[in-house]
């Protein structure tokens, strides 16, 4: 039983850049093995090693107890070794090129306590406020990796070439840095300079001083540009209406979208906001994302109404980095914007000559740093419904991991260029999806262009050959800039080209992400804004019969004409004045806008309700003949009652009037009011009635003894509740047990919990999202398995 063996041991999973290979050194070092350990790029970690065979067993054994915990192993695949080779001692090789289907690397990581506890300690003088401390447990990774295997050299570390000191602490088999690759010390590594918005230099040699500085100006009410891991941010005070309502100004399109905080604690607002068990192990989880948090009041003491005005989520963070730690330190315990760093609608820049002069008409000052930011990450964003994860922005702490297929896939590799807002792209290696970081909307060059760069990125990581690209996917809109790229790229890698419909795409996520399998179905309720249908109508209510092949729709909001196009989207007035003269006589209507005041809504006032009310006569029921689009998107239906129950008058960002109308709603009580949503069976086909569900809307709000609040959230849990019954209907008529729900509107909590609810006490199985996001930040991937199906045909 103790004989001398070799084995050869391969662990593929997220086993590079988490101190895994470091672990297994240890590990055989205690088992008194010896050896080599070596990174394979994506292939993994490859192990020979040589010793007595209860040894060897009590290893393997034990390789999976005391792993490092953001570390993730996904196989491991053991082999006898017949050679003659007697090794002497064990030692960690130099990488190699391995080629796998996975990505071995983390996401960017928090700052873990024991750095943190280096960073305060005095007698460290090389860590002891030096924000850019980290070691084989945390720090940057994806933001700094230029391509695998990861190593020093293949990351913007590389200009940072070790000290004395900590090459020793690099070399030391019995210290948590042994082969940490993005480490450095205040004597080797990058560092911070203070300057002003001229791009003169205020400070340079001392972090303390320069953070005594910015705490003093940001006390003042200045906004500073701070470079962090995966780009900059906009910090201010977070309790100053004038302050951020300056900031607000500079940012020019940035009236009322929300601004995210961080605070250094959650003790400062667990007063005031509702901080759940899940919510308080996601923000506080190594991944750090921004979470939403629901108020427990209307008004905070500690904030500004004008951080998130109108809304009954704010959302917060906790530090994730030194400079944060350090920044708390010297300003105190309160709440600070921390906002992302960019012109409204344009990806922020990574480069500091790029950075002043995107932001010198936003900060007053710059606190920027030398270590280059290879890919820029922005802060996740999410929030929690019933303890499911409901990701809104997929960014730093999730980016580069993968979603599994639950079926085996022999396609070497593709690519989805995503919708056209909120963007991410994706590549699809074998049997594994991996989106890009958050990308933002690519109606600008810029951000067309970083949508690029990030799924070229993300293929040089897998280590993809042009060759191997065999399809492209893209969303079904033939005007999309993301579906220009994806036609692009099917000329460039001689691909074929899939567009893939909008709302199918989220169900096709949805389902990936729930294991539906090959020969499933499922009713899926796919809601949001707009998408591209393929009668060339605008979908976003949509109940469709899906599997991964084809889909059929079943049921949808009845088509409302869009009298202006995206101009009802910004002015709901107008989407209001469309839906009423499609539903009522013209004079009943014109009763009706005044009573609502309507024109004072509309930007040109009666000249443009004169103008509206001109181009529905002259269509006379053809709209689509006289360019005026149908919608049946439940987005203009919220954005609509938000209107005419006052949440929301103008949409200065995406969601705006959604947004709001959940806001009010979070007052109210649905039991108080009696609304009823009727549908009707046309051509096998389910209409849900919205002309008489605005008509009832405007008369309980005409109603004296009606609340606002009250109606508001009657209307979302009732919109709800009408998807389900309809959804049900289908179900059962097609022998089908699962239903599932996806798309931006799946956000709102009241109306996904409504349709939850009414799924499950009905018998039948619900489907929800959890780790793809239900917005178009999902739809990438979701592309991706529509493509892959229509390829295999």
């Amino acid at each position: 039983m103790n004989e001398i063996r070799t084995v050869e041991i391969n662990i593929t999973g997220i086993v590079q850049g988490v101190g895994f290979r470091p672990y297994l050194f240890n590990l055989a070092k205690r088992h008194e093995l010896k050896g080599f350990v070596l990174n394979r790029g994506n292939a993994g970690v490859r192990l020979v090693l040589q010793g007595n065979t209860k040894q060897i067993d009590k290893f393997i054994k034990n390789i999976t107890i005391k792993c490092p915990k953001i570390s993730y192993i996904e196989s491991i695949k053991i082999k006898k070794l017949d050679n003659n080779i007697e090794y002497s001692y064990l030692e960690i090789k130099p990488s190699e090129q391995g080629r796998g289907t996975s990505l071995t690397l983390p996401s960017d990581i928090a700052i873990c306590d024991d750095c943190l506890d280096e960073m305060k300690n005095h007698s460290i003088n090389k860590y002891f406020n030096y924000p850019f401390i980290a070691c084989a447990a945390c720090g940057p990774r994806f933001t700094t990796v230029t391509e695998l295997p990861y190593d020093r050299e293949r990351s913007t570390m590389i200009k940072f070439p070790f000290c004395s000191s900590c090459q020793k602490e690099y070399s030391d088999f019995n210290n948590r840095r042994f082969h940490a690759q993005t480490f450095a010390c205040s004597i080797c590594g990058p560092n911070y300079q203070l300057f002003d918005r001229d791009k003169q230099l205020i400070l340079k040699s001392s972090i303390s001083e320069m953070l005594q500085e910015v705490s003093d100006r940001i006390n003042r009410g200045e906004v500073i540009a701070i470079k962090g891991i995966g780009g900059v941010h906009l910090v201010c005070l977070a309790d100053n209406d004038a302050t951020i309502l300056e900031l607000r100004s500079r940012k020019g399109g940035r009236k009322y979208k929300p601004f995210a905080l961080m605070i250094p604690n959650l003790e400062l607002i667990e007063e005031e906001f509702k901080i759940f068990k899940k919510e308080q192990e996601i923000i506080t989880s190594y991944r750090r994302p921004i979470v939403l948090l629901e108020r427990k009041k209307g008004s905070s003491s500690i904030i500004s109404d004008w951080v998130a005005p109108g809304l009954n989520n704010v959302g917060f963070m906790l530090p994730y980095s030194g400079i944060h730690y350090l920044l708390f330190d010297f300003i105190g315990e309160k709440p600070l914007v921390y906002t992302s760093g960019n012109r409204s609608n344009i990806p922020m820049e990574i480069e500091n000559d790029k950075i002043f002069d995107q932001l010198k008409n936003l900060a007053d000052v710059f606190l920027l740093h030398n270590r280059e930011i290879y890919q820029r990450a922005d802060d996740s964003v999410l929030r929690i419904h019933n303890k499911k994860i409901k990701l809104i922005r997929r960014s730093r702490g999730y980016i580069p991991e993968y979603f599994p297929l639950s079926f085996e896939v022999n396609i070497q590799g593709a690519i989805a260029t995503g919708p056209e807002l909120s963007v991410t792209g994706a590549v699809l290696r074998k049997n594994r999806i991996f989106p890009t970081q958050h990308i933002g909307n690519t109606t600008h060059l810029e951000t067309y262009e970083f949508l690029k760069d990030a799924i070229f990125h993300m293929k040089k990581l897998l280590q993809i050959k042009d060759s191997e690209i065999e399809f492209i996917a893209c969303d079904a809109h033939p005007v999309f800039i993301s579906t220009k790229l994806g036609k692009e790229l099917a000329s460039l890698f001689d691909a074929q080209l899939y567009p893939i419909q909008h709302h199918y795409a989220h169900i096709l996520s949805l389902m990936a992400e729930n294991n539906i399998q090959n020969d499933e179905k499922i009713v899926g309720i796919s809601v949001d804004g707009v998408g591209y249908g393929n009668d060339g109508n605008i979908w976003g209510g949509e109940i469709l019969l899906c599997s991964y092949n084809d889909y059929t729709r079943l049921g949808h909001l009845q088509y409302q004409p869009m009298i202006g196009g995206d101009r009802c989207t910004k002015y709901p007035a107008r989407m209001v004045a469309s839906i009423l003269l499609n539903s009522l006589e013209f004079e009943k209507a014109d009763e009706i806008f005044k009573a609502l005041n309507l024109i004072n809504d509309l930007e040109y006032k009666d000249k443009e309700l004169e103008t509206l009310i001109s181009q529905f006569r002259i269509a006379n029921n053809t709209f689509v003949n006289q360019n005026i689009p149908l919608s049946s998107s439940t987005g203009r239906i919220f954005d609509s009652v938000s209107y005419i129950l006052g949440a929301s008058s103008i949409k200065t960002y995406r969601g705006e009037p959604a947004m709001r109308l959940e806001g009010l709603a979070a007052k109210g009580n649905p039991e108080n009011i009696d609304l009823d949503i009727k549908y009707s069976l046309k051509n096998g086909i389910y209409v849900i009635n919205t002309s008489d569900l605005i008509l009832k809307i405007i008369d309980l709000n005409q109603t004296f003894k009606n609340n606002k609040a009250d109606i508001a959230a009657a209307f979302q849990t009732k919109l709800g509740d009408i998807f389900a019954e309809v959804a049900i209907k289908i179900a059962k008529y097609h022998d089908i047990n699962i239903i599932g729900l996806s798309g931006g509107v799946a956000y709102n909590y009241a109306f996904s919990n409504a349709i939850k609810k009414s799924i499950t006490e009905n018998g039948f199985s619900f489907i929800e999202h959890n780790l793809i996001p239900p917005g178009d930040a999902g739809i990438s991937t979701g592309q991706l398995i529509g493509g892959l199906f229509e390829y295999l045909k």
